[in-house]
Formats: C-alpha cells, structure tokens, sequence
C-alpha cells in the first residue's frame, strides 16, 4: 500500500469486539478465592492490562510476594481460554458487520490485542469469527499497551502511517497506546477523553465516520515521526 487515499481500521478485542471482562473476572476471582477470601473491588483498576500486568497487581495487592506470577497466568490463561471454546462470549454482531462493511469497501482491518496469541485462537474459532489483514498481540511485542508498539506494528505490517489507521478502543489504555503511536482514534463508550470521537456503541459507527477519521484533511501525522516499535 502506498498511495495517500488508502487507509485502515484497528480494532481492540476485549470490551470493543468480544465482552471478556466478566470471564477474566471470573478466572481472576477464582484464582484469588483459591488462597483467601475475595474482597469486594478485588479486580479493580485491571481494565486494559495484560493477564501478566492483572497478574502481577493482584500479587502485590494481596501480599502474594513468595508466588509466581508467571505459573498463575497461565492457570487464569487456560480458565479463560476453555471458557472461550465453551462459547461463553460470542463476537458482537455490529462489530462483525462493520467489519464485513469494511472488507467490503476493500479498507484493510486489523486487530490490536494486549491478550496472548493463545487466548486469542479460542475466539478465533468461533463460527463466523472476522478476517483480519494483520493481527498484533500482547506477545509480538515487547512493550504493550499504553505504549504505542502494538498500533505502530499493526501500521507497519500494512504498510500505512500510523494517521492513516483509524483505531477503535475503548478503555483508557488502548487510547493512550493508539494516541501515542500517532493515531486517530473512536471511543466506544462515555469516557470523557474529549477532544477524542466517542460513539456510544459500536453499531454507531459507520464506515464514512471512519473514512473521514482517517482523513488528512481533518488528522495529521506530527512533524516528529513516531517511535518505531520493536517485535519481541
């Protein structure tokens, strides 16, 4: 891809695409009711983080300082990934037609994920499950979400500036990541992050919002290119 008019979409998963944080709360509740009581707001502040970050907070939260946080992972991991083969969530239906929109206007459409590549093949085998032209997970990179590493590869893989990729998120950290890598960006939800375009759901969005997002007439790539991410 080179030409200016070309452009893409990226997508978050979790929350934006497929609703996983009851599952995730589920496995990481189970994890700490296995050692102690779980106290309420237990999971609190874990939105948008990868398992090892949720992890790792709720070790330190608890005092856990003699575990591994490593070993826990994967126990919520494998909790988490059954449930998802189980068809415990399901894509959601306007994310699925605003993709299909898209491919069929011909706009390349990626994934953004802070899960694992592991995590990710359960949802990915669900019957109807969308095509995606690039996928970047929390385990292609070294640094993940806030930071701009997974957006700045997922630009890269197709060849487009960073302003050329509109991302749609919805928590506080996937903006922070695609702002830094120098993307515009939709919000699905009220998050009171103005000046950035909030929608309320995601059945909201069309493909001229997008195509106009993207635009150079209205977003422009800053004068100091962004960092270029590093592939783990």
């Amino acid at each position: 891809m080179t030409g200016m008019e070309e452009w893409a979409v990226l997508f978050d998963l979790d929350g934006t695409l497929v609703d996983t944080a009851p599952i995730w709360w589920s496995a990481l509740g189970a994890l700490i009711d296995a050692r102690q009581p779980v106290p309420a707001g237990a999971t609190d502040g874990l939105l948008g983080l990868t398992a090892l970050e949720a992890v790792t907070t709720i070790h330190r939260r608890f005092g856990w300082s003699g575990l591994d946080p490593a070993e826990d992972v994967a126990e919520v991991e494998v909790a988490v990934r059954q449930r998802y083969r189980d068809g415990a969530t399901s894509w959601h239906a306007e994310g699925l037609h605003l993709i299909a929109a898209l491919r069929a206007d011909g706009v390349p459409v990626g994934l953004v994920t802070s899960s694992s590549r592991y995590i990710l093949d359960a949802l990915m085998v669900h019957r109807g499950a969308p095509r995606f032209d690039v996928v970047v997970c929390g385990d292609d990179v070294q640094r993940t979400k806030p930071a701009p590493d997974p957006y700045l590869l997922a630009a890269r893989r197709l060849g487009l500036p960073p302003a050329r990729c509109a991302v749609v998120e919805d928590s506080p950290t996937g903006l922070a990541s695609a702002v830094a890598a120098g993307c515009p960006v939709v919000m699905i939800g009220d998050h009171g992050q103005p000046p950035v375009v909030q929608v309320a759901s995601l059945g909201r969005l069309t493909v001229p919002t997008l195509r106009q997002l993207a635009s150079p007439a209205i977003h422009q790539a800053s004068g100091d290119g962004p960092r270029q991410p590093t592939d783990s």
